[in-house]
């Protein structure tokens, strides 16, 4: 029993402990609540305070550095009213100091800002701006029993319709209203200006019509997506003005917009002079041109084109495709005769990227012999150009001249005597097949490896030592009038040469080495029985 009783007292101690700690912990979160309401009440802006102590709804922004981070309902309703549901932050400033002017000169201070301002047209009207480090809050709120968003919307949409009003009214660019009739119901200072301008001088009296201003265009007919260019003459100025004007068809009328297009028209013009200018030039080169763009479309051509390739000119002037062009040269056969034609379409296909990086040039064989030099030359706006020459002359001219010149040194070859022609720098410029086997030299590497002091070397190498050499370096190193010289020598065979220097044009020195009889007795010579010689001996 008595451990029973002391158990039980011990429990009941555990349950005043307890709710002792219940009641402590109640009151601390009370008093926590209330420092925490107390701040948040401290941090809440005027407007918002006043509204609790019987203001009216406040309107009230929440703006962050750059964009409008919050705002109340009453804010909502006013920027839905004025068309600003998602209003910019420095635009909704805008329009809060128009009606509290001394708000901007406020924000243009740096650090905390906490100041009540009055509205110069609202009686009982005021604004709280509360900003510090992170935000900036802006709450409107009045006094008085008006209806607060009315007068604040209509007073903003006044200030913002004169605003409007004296921007289109001293805009720089003409702009005018007319009714369903045509006639003219409003006009800016510009439309005016230049209506005056043009006022005839019989009548003295402006030019109000847009029908009579703008008489060379239809401007009942215009449409909102297509402007239409007209022009117009002032007293002071030959010179017409011209204008691209766009019509906005409305439920009373219309409105016309004029903006300047002069310094367009300047630049059509130049452009026609300058490409009048280029195809003038174009027509007077013997090369056939044609431009593609970057569309692989033909932009212009020249009549050496023509000339050249027989094309038409209306097939030109539809602005065929490179890939169509192509096909009618081959249908002309003025295209080399390839074995796969469809290959060969799809390299020359390919050739619109060789042309537009500039590395593009081959020479067509044509089956009538003809042939032409193909260059393509690329513009930095993506078009490129393709120059046709007919190298036709100078190919047969090459071909002619190679063929003289393989003539020549067939003949060249069948001589007996060797034959070679020196420059004036010593080098040997052409030999015969006598002259490679007389001097051992090798002609496989070409002429102009040979110089003459090492063909002299070699023919020093192959004859008895003798002055000739010495004095035939002495004479293609003379300058002046030289005369043909001519010497003999012995080679190591015994064959007796001649050798022959001759100038010839350009500087030149020309060898000639002709063999001669030997001058060594044979062997049987010397061993033949001689009957009178014997008869002395006797």
């Amino acid at each position: 029993m008595r451990q029973f009783r002391l158990r039980g007292i011990k429990g009941q101690n555990a349950m005043s402990l307890g709710l002792i700690e219940l009641i402590v912990a109640v009151g601390c979160a009370a008093i926590l609540t209330s420092m925490i309401w107390i701040d948040l009440w401290a941090l809440l802006p005027h407007g918002m305070r006043r509204r609790e102590n019987g203001a009216n709804d406040a309107i009230v922004f929440l703006l962050g550095d750059d964009t409008v981070t919050d705002m109340s309902t009453s804010a909502e309703v006013m920027a839905k009213r004025l068309d600003k549901i998602d209003p910019d932050r420095d635009a909704l400033i805008g329009m809060i100091t128009g009606i509290f002017p001394d708000l901007d000169p406020l924000l243009a201070e740096d650090g905390v800002l906490c100041k009540t301002l009055d509205a110069p047209e609202f009686t009982g009207v005021k604004l709280d701006a509360d900003r510090n480090e992170t935000r900036l809050i802006l709450s409107i709120y009045s006094q008085t029993d008006s209806a607060l968003i009315d007068d604040f919307c209509a007073r903003t949409e006044n200030a913002e319709l004169l605003r409007l009003r004296t921007i289109v009214k001293n805009a720089p660019d003409m702009m005018w209203r007319t009714d369903d009739d045509g006639n003219l119901a409003w006009a800016n200072d510009a439309f005016l200006g230049f209506s005056d301008a043009c006022t005839d001088d019989d009548h003295g009296l402006p030019r109000l019509s847009p029908e009579t201003l703008f008489s060379d265009c239809d401007l009942a007919s215009a449409q909102p997506d297509q402007p239409v260019r007209c022009s117009l003459k002032t007293r002071e100025s030959d010179a017409p003005h011209w204008f691209d004007i766009t019509t906005i068809k409305t439920e009373s009328g219309a409105f016309h917009y004029a903006s300047d297009a002069n310094g367009i028209v300047r630049a059509e013009l130049a452009q026609r002079k300058f490409m009048q200018t280029l195809s003038q030039t174009f027509a007077q080169l013997s090369i056939g041109l044609a431009i593609f763009d970057r569309k692989r479309q033909l932009a212009t051509f020249n009549p050496a084109l023509l000339d050249m390739t027989d094309l038409n000119s209306e097939f030109l002037s539809g602005r065929p495709t490179l890939d169509a062009l192509l096909d009618r040269l081959r249908d002309m056969r003025m295209l080399p005769e390839p074995k796969d034609y469809a290959s060969w379409r799809e390299q020359y296909s390919a050739m619109e990227k060789a042309a537009k990086a500039g590395s593009y040039s081959e020479h067509w064989n044509l089956p009538d012999s003809q042939t032409f030099r193909v260059t393509g030359w690329p513009h930095p706006d993506g078009a490129f150009a393709l120059l046709f020459e007919d190298i036709s002359a100078e190919v047969s001219l090459t071909r002619r001249f190679r063929s003289e010149i393989k003539t020549s040194q067939a003949v060249l070859d069948n001589l007996n005597d060797a034959i070679a022609v020196f420059s004036n720098s010593g080098n040997l410029v052409l030999a015969n097949a006598a002259y490679c086997d007389l001097c051992g030299t090798d002609l496989t590497n070409g002429l102009m490896q040979c110089d003459l002091r090492v063909e002299l070397r070699k023919w020093q190498d192959r004859c008895t030592p003798t002055r000739i050499w010495t004095n035939l370096r002495e004479f293609s190193k003379q300058l002046d009038r030289r005369q043909t010289w001519t010497d003999t020598t012995i080679m190591d065979d015994g064959r007796q040469i001649t050798c022959q220097a001759e100038p010839i044009a350009g500087g030149m020195t020309m060898m000639h080495f002709r063999f001669e009889a030997p001058l060594r007795p044979t062997l049987q010579k010397l061993t033949q029985r001689d009957d009178a010689l014997l008869a002395i001996k006797g």
